[in-house]
C-alpha cells in the first residue's frame, strides 16, 4: 500500500508539473519551432518553481497484453498495466550552466534523476492484483548542452555523462535483480527529428556463493540480453510523435530488443498543444523490458495515455 501511495503521489506531481508546463509554454517557449530548444526553454522556466519535478524520460500509464506470460506462471494474467514515472532535479544552477570539461562555449548542468517502471497485474483480483515487478533507477549525471553543426540542419545538441546509474527491483533471494552502471550518451537532431544514443559500462560485481547470498551479482549475464548500447529515433511532429528504440545484445548473443511508440494529443484544439496529455500506443519485443524478465523474451502491445514525452 505504501508503494502504491508513493506512486500515486508522484503521478499527481507529474500532472502538476504538466499543468505548469502548459501555462509557461503560452509565452515565448511555445513559439520556438525547434522541439529540443522548446523543451529547454520550458525546463528553464519551471526549474525555479517550488515543489516542481522536471520531467526526464516519458511519463505514461498504459494497459497492455503480454503474450505467453501464463507459461511462466499460470496464476498470471495476460493483461497488466505498465507505467513509468521519471523526473530529474537540478543540483546546479539551471539558469547559468558552468563550463564543462574541455569544450568552450558549452554549458553543463548536474542532475539527480529518478525513473520508476512498474508492471502491475491490475485486474488479477484473485491473486490480490500484485505488482509483478517494479524497477527503481536513481542516477547522478552531468548534461552538456551543445550546438555543433554536423551536416545539413543536423546538430549535436547534447552529451550526457551518467556518473552513477543504479537499477534494482527491491526484491530478495532468487527474485533480486540489480546492477550499477556508468553511461555516456548524446542527442543529434534537426529541429523535429532526433537520434539519441547511449553506451554503458557495467560495474564489476563478485559472483554469488549461492542463490540466497545477499552479496554478489544478481544477474551475471544481463548484458548478453540487454547489451551495453542503445539507439533511439524520435520525431516530434505538429501532433504525431513517433519513437523507435533498439538495443542489441553483447557477446554476439543474438538477442535483439526493440520498442516502438506513437502518441497523439487528446485535445488537439487546445492552445496548450505542447502540454496536452497524449493518447499513447507502445509495442515491445525482446528481452530486459523489466529486470525480473532480463533473460525472458516478452512481446507486449500497450495502449493508454502519456503525461510527458521526450520532447
Amino acid at each position: 500500500m505504501r508503494l502504491f501511495t508513493s506512486i500515486a503521489i508522484l503521478f499527481l506531481q507529474s500532472i502538476f508539473v504538466n499543468t505548469v508546463y502548459a501555462e509557461e509554454s503560452t509565452t515565448e517557449c511555445v513559439k520556438i519551432s525547434d522541439a529540443f530548444e522548446r523543451r529547454l526553454c520550458i525546463e528553464n522556466k519551471i526549474s525555479d518553481q517550488p515543489f516542481i519535478l522536471i520531467p526526464y524520460k516519458p511519463n505514461y500509464f498504459v494497459g497492455s497484453y503480454v503474450d505467453d506470460i501464463e507459461l511462466d506462471d499460470p496464476e498470471l494474467d495476460n493483461f497488466e498495466a505498465k507505467f513509468q514515472i521519471s523526473f530529474k532535479i537540478p543540483l546546479s544552477n539551471y539558469k547559468n550552466g558552468y563550463r564543462c570539461l574541455w569544450v568552450e562555449n558549452t554549458h553543463c548542468y548536474t542532475f539527480l534523476g529518478y525513473t520508476q517502471l512498474s508492471v502491475w497485474q491490475m485486474l488479477n483480483l484473485e491473486n490480490s492484483a500484485p505488482f509483478r515487478d517494479t524497477n527503481f533507477e536513481p542516477e547522478l549525471m552531468i548534461t552538456q548542452l551543445m550546438n555543433w553543426s554536423l551536416f545539413g540542419n543536423w546538430k549535436l545538441r547534447m552529451i550526457n555523462y551518467g556518473l552513477i546509474n543504479h537499477q534494482s527491483n527491491g526484491k530478495s533471494s532468487q527474485f533480486s535483480r540489480s546492477w550499477n552502471r556508468s553511461t555516456l550518451g548524446g542527442v543529434v537532431g534537426d529541429g523535429s527529428s532526433y537520434v539519441g544514443f547511449k553506451y554503458w559500462k557495467r560495474w564489476n560485481e563478485k559472483e554469488k556463493s549461492s542463490v540466497d547470498d545477499l552479496n554478489g551479482d544478481d544477474n551475471p549475464f544481463i548484458e548478453d540480453y540487454v547489451g551495453n548500447f542503445e539507439i533511439e529515433y524520435f520525431h516530434a511532429g505538429d501532433f504525431n510523435n513517433f519513437s523507435v528504440r533498439i538495443r542489441d545484445s553483447k557477446n554476439n548473443s543474438g538477442h535483439m530488443n526493440y520498442e516502438l511508440g506513437w502518441s497523439y494529443p487528446l485535445n488537439r484544439r487546445s492552445k496548450f498543444k505542447d502540454s496536452d496529455y497524449r493518447f499513447y500506443v507502445q509495442y515491445f519485443n525482446g528481452f530486459g523490458e523489466t529486470l525480473i524478465d532480463y533473460d525472458v523474451k516478452r512481446e507486449r502491445i500497450s495502449v493508454g495515455f502519456m503525461l510527458t514525452d521526450w520532447l
